[in-house]
Formats: C-alpha cells, structure tokens, sequence
C-alpha cells in the first residue's frame, strides 16, 4: 500500500537525519583518566543514625528518637561541607532525613517541628531558601503516613553518577571510560546508606550501569575487567548474590559485542519459533506492544525498512506484550502493525514482565536490538527512527563487503585443462 506523502516524507528526512547522528558519535576516543567521580558529601558520609532504628513497623515514633533525628538534622544541614554547596548537599540530607520518617507513624507535634526548624532554616539562608524548603511540605505531608518501605537512597544519587563523557557514541569504550562507569558504580553502591539494604538500594545503579554500556562496544579485556569487579562485589556482600548474579547476566548478554541468548517461544499464531531460526540474516529484535504509544510510532519506520529491503537479508521479528493475542493479531491483520512475526509475551494483562522481556531485562518500551548475521548484538542505542534505517543500511553494506571479501579470498579451482595436464597420460 502506497504510503501518505507526510509520513514518506517525515521518515526520509528521519533516515538523513539517523545517517547523520550514526556517522558523527560523540564518543570520547581518549584513553586519557576519566573525570572525578563526585558524590555530594551528603551521601559519603555518615549523617544519621542507622535506618534500622527507624523500622517501627508503622508503630508510632517516640521522642527520643525523634529528637536524635531531628538533631542530626541540624547537625548535617549547618556542616562546612553542606553550607560550601547547599544546592546540591541539602537535597540529599532532607531526602535522607525523611526516608528515616518513612515508616514510623509521626505526631503531629514532631511534623510541626520538622516543618518550622526547615522554615527557621531558610530564614537563615534566603539566598538557598528554596533548596531548604521547597519540598519541605510536600515530604512532610508525604512521610507522615506511615509507609512499608523507605524510599531508596539510589533514587536521589543517580544523576551524580553519569557524566557524557562516558558515552562513547555508539562506538568502542576506552578503557578510561570503562574505569569510570566502574568507578561511578563502585561509588554509588558504596556509599553508607546502602549497606543495611544492598540488593535493593544497588538495584537501580545496576540497571543504569549496564543500559551505560549499551551506548557502544566492549572489548574481551574491558568484559574481564567488568566480570571481576562484580566478582569482587559479590565477595564483599554475598547476602545480595543472586542480584548481583542478575545485573552481570545483563552486562554478558544483552549489551553490544555479546552474543545473544536464544529466544524460544510461540508466535501470534501460535507456533513456536527460535531467534536461531534466523541466523545468517541482520535481526532487528523489537519488544513492543499496541498499548504503547512510542512503540507505535516506530511502526512507519519498520513498515519503510521492510519495504526497502524485502529482498535482503535482513529479518526483524517482534516480542509483544499486549494481555490479549487478540490486540496485536488486529493489528497486524489491520496493517497498522508491522506484518514481520512476533513472539507473544504477554499475560492476560499488559504484560512488561513476560518471561522473554524478563529474560532481556527490558525497562523501557520500546527496546530495540540489532544482531548481525552471527547472533551478535552490536546495537541498541541507535535503533530508533531514522537512526535504526541508517544503522541497518550501514550493516547491510558491510555484510555484502564480508561476503565480498570472503569470496575473492577463497582459492580458484582449476581444471586439468587450465594446468595442461593431461588426465589420460599415465
């Protein structure tokens, strides 16, 4: 079906602009040291007394430790170290403060007295009032309902752990980048308030670090070094093994340069099928679902790249997560859906913990692999829009470039004519 002008035209200047983005990279292609991994002091040091003391299981808090909290609190929020850079420390301490709130059931007297020493605070420095009190209310609304959990200190460090200048741009890591995305998660996993809790408060540091390396490729050597310093974690906390265990599964197989585990499962139809099916070819993997928008606006560009290379060997094969096999069996029966086949892996509900996503360890949808002929991820991040039409186009004319070498590279067979042998001559 003839697509509508707008559309070809959006998608033609997404595949310029893809071309472009793919070309250039951003990456550092420096093996120089890396910046210095900067935490908030708020974090590296030890400010408040242990969590633990604050797991009343939602029973009221008494005074005593009320007051040893709120003292803390005093103690940490007029440091040297906080009034050097407010902005940025006092964040983390009342975030801190409040997670030891989170649990136990305050009075309203202790919520009062957190309100107005925060406001008594600001007062006292106007020029970073909004920092000290900006949030006050809503956290103190917030926390004085008792909860299950705190909340993660991870939650609030995140952003002091990344810098671009790790990111390769969708080429190889240099070792300087590969030490400092290990030294940014050795710090985040190391700082106090994740030793009570480590399976959980490195949860999400673990996710970040290994979506990191889907930015570009890593050597045999950078993997080794990777492997070993989650060894080296797994020594220090084996109560957390079987998390660690699951965040290195992610790094081996499911970032480029890594060969990709096997799906098997059953189709929209219902018959099984293997992603080893369809080695030989480039295999676009794309986890999706009819009730995602943003994977639904991918649909043009898989319908261009089926069109543009229907006789290529070039596959793309989907895993949906809609509840219903119905949903996604419309869909594509409508053409709205793109017609390339597709593992089911949803539920009876909208389904991202289907046991394929599971396995990949999918947090965002949609999520999008490139695996050339050989099974081997080589890309993740460039796999949208425009970008995923140039990043196949570009693989496509390297693998004909391999085969074309393959074959100038095998040796001629000759017959006993070109050697002017003669076979009856004995």
């Amino acid at each position: 079906m003839r697509k509508p002008l707008p559309i070809a035209g959006a998608i033609i200047v997404s595949f310029a602009l893809g071309l472009v983005i793919s070309l250039s990279g951003s990456g550092a292609g420096s093996d120089s040291a890396h910046p210095p991994i900067d935490l908030p002091a708020a974090a590296t040091q030890v400010w408040f007394p242990p969590l633990s003391d604050y797991d009343t299981g939602g029973e009221p808090l008494d005074d005593e430790r009320f007051d040893a909290l709120l003292a803390a609190l005093d103690e940490a929020m007029t440091a040297d170290e906080t009034l050097a850079d407010i902005e940025l420390e006092a964040n983390v301490h009342l975030w801190n403060f409040f997670r030891r709130l989170a649990v136990p059931a305050a009075t309203e007297e202790q919520t009062a007295r957190v309100y107005a020493y925060l406001m008594e605070l600001g007062e006292r420095h106007p020029d970073h009032a909004e920092a000290i009190t900006g949030n006050a209310t809503t956290h103190i609304d917030r926390y004085a309902v008792p909860s299950t959990d705190p909340p993660t200190m991870s939650s609030v460090i995140v952003n002091h752990t990344y810098q671009d200048w790790f990111n390769p741009g969708d080429k190889p890591f240099s070792d300087a980048q590969i030490d400092g995305l290990i030294g940014a998660l050795d710090a985040a996993v190391g700082i106090p308030d994740a030793a009570d809790d480590f399976a959980r408060e490195s949860a999400t540091h673990f996710s970040l670090f290994a979506n990191r390396l889907q930015n570009g490729f890593v050597s045999d050597g950078q993997h080794a070094r990777i492997v070993e310093f989650f060894d080296g974690l797994k020594a220090r906390h084996p109560e957390a093994a079987e998390a660690i265990d699951k965040a290195l599964l992610r790094v081996e197989s499911f970032t480029p340069g890594r060969m990709a585990p096997n799906i098997v499962g059953k189709d929209t139809e219902g018959v099984e099928f293997a992603l080893e099916d369809y080695r030989g070819n480039i295999v676009v993997l794309i986890f999706s679902g009819e009730w995602c928008g943003p994977c639904i606006g991918e649909y043009p560009y898989h319908h261009f790249i089926l069109e543009q290379h229907k006789d290529d060997p070039l596959v793309l094969l989907g895993v949906n997560s809609d509840g219903d096999v119905e949903t996604i069996r419309a869909a594509k029966a409508s053409g709205k859906a793109p017609s390339y086949r597709t593992w089911w892996d949803g539920h009876a509900e909208v389904s991202t913990s289907g046991p394929i996503a599971t396995a990949w360890g999918v947090t965002g949808w949609p999520a999008i692999y490139v695996l050339d002929e050989e099974g081997v991820i080589r890309h993740v991040r460039s796999t949208r829009g425009g970008s995923l039409i140039a990043t196949v186009g570009r693989m496509l004319s390297e693998l004909r470039m391999r085969e074309y070498e393959a074959q100038a590279a095998a040796p001629v067979a000759t017959t006993d004519a070109e050697t002017g042998e003669d076979e009856g001559a004995n």
